[in-house]
């Protein structure tokens, strides 16, 4: 790699950082790959918390543990002045047929959270072996988070109901426990999934979402002998359905609006007409305004199926997670290094992606970015999914975080503190808790 700066201190302690990081690489690889086959859902994320853990008191980190059930704090430093914030994500997702899929719901890491993880743990190791903090008056944070992924929620339900969470993701439910108090930045990093080529993506947009469960009430009867007799609330969903496509036209394409579901419930008996059919839905968008603005369109059109055929339409709007907006001068940092480890042509600044993360959750409250690295091959919860290059999908990414942790804190924080000044929170916590996890619209 070639640095390209006037200042030679810089350009030794990151090279320093990332010769610390090729040391160690066959470690970090050996850690991401086994959490990788090793797979846990959210909230149950205990095996892969454990492995975090025991890694970094291994290098001398002190630990919080068992923050919203899974997650952990660690920090290096002992600085007042700046507190980075450095994000893994340790949850698994559903994924039929993948090779490392778990007995508990097929659980894979087909979203590379387990990458995350391990460049993070190597992140740490190299900072802590560097001795940069020791001589900064600041502080570096890794914050392991349950439960990205927003699935299996009748568990995360019953854990609400019995006081172990607060609110159903791991970043909204560390949130809300203060556990982001103290951060002033924070830095994730995600793959981009399908290219095994060099490749890198700054400043990209997340939607956000509602989750919506809609369930249609019939009236059960002899589906042979006397349909006639019953309400066929399938019919009412398969109307439902058709009725949210006719929709589709009127979303506008800079609202990047997406509407997708499952049929959870189709009926009870192939004999009998179906008397209940559940639908599990999404509702993203770019824009709260039009995310509200979609799913009263779509509220509207599942409604109407149950009027279609005299049966009952029950929905239930439930919060999903902000659209994300980065931090664009933070970003840059970030945009500057990775050009110096995988040039400039292969580094996409500005994509629009239209899926969600609690990223965006966290980016209302604290200057936060999120990156995308390359390195797998197969589509993103895909079972096909898996690591093509290693370098590539742990130790560039690794390099990229420190190097930027580096320039951020150099010369007493200078960029840092510029940042954190020039980007005031959208929310508060108190105003985030109060007008979005709690919000009164839906």
């Amino acid at each position: 790699m070639i640095f390209v700066t006037k200042n030679l201190e810089v350009v030794k302690i990151k090279a320093l950082l990332c010769e610390i990081l090729d040391n160690i690489r066959n470690e970090i690889i050996n850690v991401g790959n086994t959490i990788f086959q090793n797979p846990e859902l959210g909230f149950k994320e205990f095996n892969t918390s454990k492995i975090a853990c025991d890694y970094l008191k291994g290098i001398g980190i002190d630990i919080e543990e068992s923050l919203s059930i899974t997650g952990f704090k660690a920090s290096l430093g002992t600085g007042k002045k700046i507190n980075i914030g450095l994000i893994a994500e340790l949850d698994a997702i559903p994924t039929y047929g993948h090779k490392y899929s778990s007995n508990d719901m097929h659980a894979a890491h087909a979203c590379g959270h387990s990458n995350q993880l391990a460049i993070m743990l190597g992140v740490m190791k190299a900072l802590k072996n560097s001795g940069l903090l020791d001589k900064i008056d600041a502080k570096v944070t890794l914050i392991g988070t349950p439960a990205e992924e927003f699935i299996n929620l009748n568990y995360r339900k019953n854990l609400i109901k019995e006081n172990k969470i607060r609110y159903m993701s791991g970043k909204q439910d560390m949130i809300a426990n203060g556990i982001f108090d103290d951060i002033d930045l924070v830095i994730s990093c995600h793959t981009m999934g399908g290219i095994p080529t060099p490749m890198a993506d700054v400043n990209s947009s997340l939607n956000g979402f509602i989750l919506k469960n809609i369930t249609y009430y019939g009236k059960a009867s002899h589906a042979g002998a006397a349909p006639h007799l019953g309400i066929n609330a399938l019919n009412a969903a398969v109307i439902g359905l058709s009725a949210v496509n006719a929709q589709r036209e009127t979303f506008l394409d800079e609202d990047n609006i997406r509407v997708h579901g499952i049929i959870k419930e189709g009926g009870q008996s192939t004999n009998s007409v179906p008397e209940k059919v559940v639908i599990e839905a999404y509702v993203r968008g770019a824009r709260w305004e039009s995310i509200l603005d979609a799913n009263s369109k779509v509220d509207r059109a599942f409604k109407a199926g149950a009027y279609a055929v005299g049966g009952k339409c029950v929905i239930e709007n439930t919060i999903g997670y902000l659209p994300f907006a980065q931090c664009t001068s933070l970003s840059n940092v970030l945009k500057n290094n990775m050009t110096t480890l995988i040039g400039p042509d292969n580094v996409i600044d500005g994509k629009k992606s239209m899926a969600s993360g609690d990223i965006g959750d966290l980016a209302a409250i604290k200057p936060t970015i999120q990156f995308g690295f390359s390195g797998f091959k197969g589509n993103v919860h895909g079972a096909d999914f898996e690591i093509a290059d290693e370098e590539l999908a742990y130790i560039i990414p690794a390099k990229a975080i420190a190097m930027t942790v580096y320039d951020l804190l150099a010369d007493g924080g200078i960029l840092a503190d510029k940042i954190i000044k020039e980007n005031p929170p959208k929310l508060t916590k108190e105003e985030y808790i109060k007008n979005w996890l709690h919000n009164k619209e839906l």
